[in-house]
């Protein structure tokens, strides 16, 4: 029983690593859209040095690296678990979470199709 139920642990940090990876990515690109493209290295400092001075400026970047940290931590925590041959192939699980969300979530709007789904539009 000790054991299944560190197995069920670890499956549970698992999920919770990828979900946190999923959202931390959705945060960024919500916080990116904010800010618009970055097409030079002035654009790239403003970013950095802008968002370090005042974080005010791009909260969704910071919530999403906060967040993507987070699932840092847990996945260490999983990597002291489980395989890493059996841990990381879960990660593509994310991929999945990401699109979902990104064409779910209505500040993000991306297309749902079956060609995004499959990764060749």
């Amino acid at each position: 029983m000790r054991l299944e139920t560190r197995s069920l642990n670890s499956a549970g940090l698992l999920v919770l690593s990828v979900s946190l990876m999923a959202a931390g990515q959705l945060c960024m690109r919500r916080g990116m859209l904010a800010f618009g493209p970055i097409e030079s290295a002035a654009a790239f400092g403003n970013l950095v040095w802008g968002g370090i001075i005042s974080p005010g400026t791009i909260p969704f970047v910071w919530l999403g690296m906060i967040v993507y940290a987070l699932a840092i931590m847990v996945w260490l925590q999983v990597l002291s678990r489980m395989d890493l041959s059996i841990a990381f192939p879960m990660m593509s699980l994310s991929y999945v979470l990401v699109y979902l969300g990104a064409a779910l979530w209505p500040a993000l709007d991306e297309a749902l199709s079956l060609y995004r789904f499959a990764g060749t539009g």
